[in-house]
């Protein structure tokens, strides 16, 4: 759909703006040629029904478009956009349409009055780990030196529900062990948040702090990712998916254990004790969306 074009100029305007926002706010190139392009299809088929002013967007021409997204036939092959590109679109059109809104009174993330509602049955996740296969997963770690660190790996992916790229790109300035935190800067989402850690996340933390990763590293590195290999380099994606593959293979218990099974899990036990609120809060999600699918996680593992 790149090939579609837009002709009212409001919409070109707008559209041209928003990229320059994306752009503003730290959005990586293809980044903003994605989601401009997915605004320029909303667009482009508001003018075909008609629709040449930003004013007239109202949730029925919302509903109406992604209805016809969800039957659109593909391009590229058969069949029709997945839950997972839904999604993708629909977080697009819905920061245009608070962007198109801020330009005349002031409003917040999730605040346009709009609510696109998208099937996620085929993307959610259908299993977590129960408590005790946690604590299968930590004891296969041993008490050696990679041993401690991979602790210290699940300690941010399961103890701190951390998201695979946040603990790659974590800095050892961000954990402030006096106030018994973590914090996010370079999140997904774009807004940085504070995760409390659990005296027991804490101590695997210090442990590989003070007694681990000084050993790893080279003694002239002047290295500050948190996040390090046995040969004194900073973690990539690769390695620390090779770590949670290798103590995945030592339990045993028939779960591919994956980093975002170990935040999906941590997060279906917290609901079992806290309000959805604190754990979207908790997690960095901005929009309650996303977070509702651990109610029915937590109701199908424990009613």
């Amino acid at each position: 759909m790149k090939k579609l074009e837009i002709h009212i100029l409001p919409f070109i305007e707008a559209l041209e703006r928003f990229a320059i926002r994306l752009e503003t706010q730290g959005a990586s190139q293809s980044q903003v040629y994605i989601k401009a392009n997915s605004v320029k299809e909303f667009l482009h088929y508001l003018e075909q029904k008609g629709i040449t002013k930003l004013s007239q967007i109202n949730q029925k021409r919302v509903d109406e478009y992604f209805e016809y997204l969800k039957n659109r036939p593909l391009e590229t092959k058969n069949g029709t956009m997945s839950p997972a590109y839904l999604l993708k679109h629909r977080e697009c059109v819905l920061r245009f349409i608070e962007f198109v809104l801020s330009q005349q009174q002031e409003i917040g993330h999730g605040q346009s009055g709009i609510q696109i509602r998208i099937d996620k049955s085929e993307t959610a996740p259908k299993e977590i780990l129960l408590e005790n296969e946690v604590e299968l997963l930590f004891d296969a770690c041993g008490d050696n030196l990679l041993g401690i660190r991979d602790k210290a790996i699940l300690s941010l992916l399961y103890g701190c529900g951390l998201r695979r790229k946040e603990a790659l790109q974590l800095d050892i300035s961000e954990i402030d062990l006096n106030k018994g935190r973590v914090h996010i800067d370079k999140s997904k989402t774009k807004h940085a948040r504070d995760v409390p850690m659990s005296t027991k996340v804490q101590q695997n933390i210090e442990e590989y702090l003070f007694n681990v990763r000084n050993l790893m590293l080279d003694s002239n590195s002047d290295l500050t990712s948190f996040l390090i290999t046995e040969r004194g380099t900073q973690m990539n994606d690769g390695t620390l998916g090779k770590v949670i593959e290798r103590l995945s293979k030592k339990i045993n218990i028939g779960k591919v254990v994956t980093c975002h099974l170990l935040r999906h899990s941590i997060a279906t036990h917290l609901h079992r004790y806290m309000i959805i609120e604190d754990v979207a809060k908790f997690l960095g999600h901005q929009s309650l969306d996303s977070t509702m699918i651990y109610t029915h996680l937590k109701n199908e593992y424990y009613g």
